[in-house]
């Protein structure tokens, strides 16, 4: 019976080392995801019995992420902006945000939730207006700066609506001609904001939870796993032609 050898080829080598490497890292980020998801959710069960904080106490606060605030002003139904990608249940639309002025002289966005696309996406949803002085409940909301957009928003003549792919804070504020706040309003789904029928606002995805993220996690490792054994059992082979005499 002829002797099977292990006899890797270097680019298989390569190649599998390639890809046990990939997989065993983006299962270690799923890992750090569902961490990430643990602590939000234990700080969002924290912050959740506060009484909401006026906008100016938390304007020069390093951490104001999730925290309750409290603003009142007018709202600037002008310069409504669109942040383009949200999906909700499966269907595609905008978080409507729309800049308030304070009493005090500030500017923040608040995000008044979700409004669908509609089949048309050259056409822009008319967004209702907010008019006189209203008060917003919600909490603070600071945007990652490596949040992946598929292209930069161009911003040199903007339109009315504004639709964007990302929130940049520091762009916006030159476009606008004011000093943004540097996090945005998010308001309290139960808050009445709206005049008529109040727009959906689910700020958490449900369906991403940390058990979810370690499934996927466990999924990428024994890919990671897989790959390696069929390198290993594909490596074993016949010796060839010349290789020396096989064993009896």
């Amino acid at each position: 019976m002829t002797a099977r050898r292990f006899r890797p080829g270097r680019a298989a080598t390569l190649a599998t080392l390639l890809v046990a490497m990939v997989c065993s890292g983006l299962g270690w980020w799923q890992l750090s995801r569902a961490e990430a998801r643990e602590e939000l959710a234990a700080r969002q069960a924290e912050l959740a019995g506060q009484p909401p904080r006026p906008l100016e106490e938390l304007l020069d606060k390093p951490d104001p992420q999730l925290v309750p605030v409290l603003a009142r002003g007018e709202f600037d139904n002008e310069h409504s902006i669109l942040l383009d990608n949200r999906m909700l249940e499966g269907v595609a639309g905008y978080h409507v945000l729309t800049p308030l002025v304070t009493e005090s002289g500030h500017h923040v966005l608040v995000n008044r939730g979700w409004m669908p696309r509609g089949r048309d996406r050259a056409r822009l949803p008319e967004i209702p207006g907010i008019e006189g002085v209203t008060e917003v409940v919600g909490h603070a909301h600071r945007y990652s700066p490596r949040t992946l957009v598929l292209a930069e928003d161009d911003l040199r003549s903007p339109s009315w609506p504004l639709r964007v792919q990302r929130v940049n804070m520091q762009a916006l504020s030159e476009v606008l001609g004011v000093e943004l706040a540097p996090f945005e309003i998010r308001v309290h789904p139960e808050f009445p904001l709206e005049a008529g029928e109040q727009f959906p606002r689910v700020w958490r995805d449900a369906r991403m939870t940390p058990d979810r993220h370690r499934a996927y996690a466990l999924q990428w490792f024994g890919l990671a796993v897989a790959v390696v054994v069929i390198f290993l059992v594909a490596s074993f082979r016949a010796p060839e032609a010349g290789d020396g005499h096989p064993d009896s």
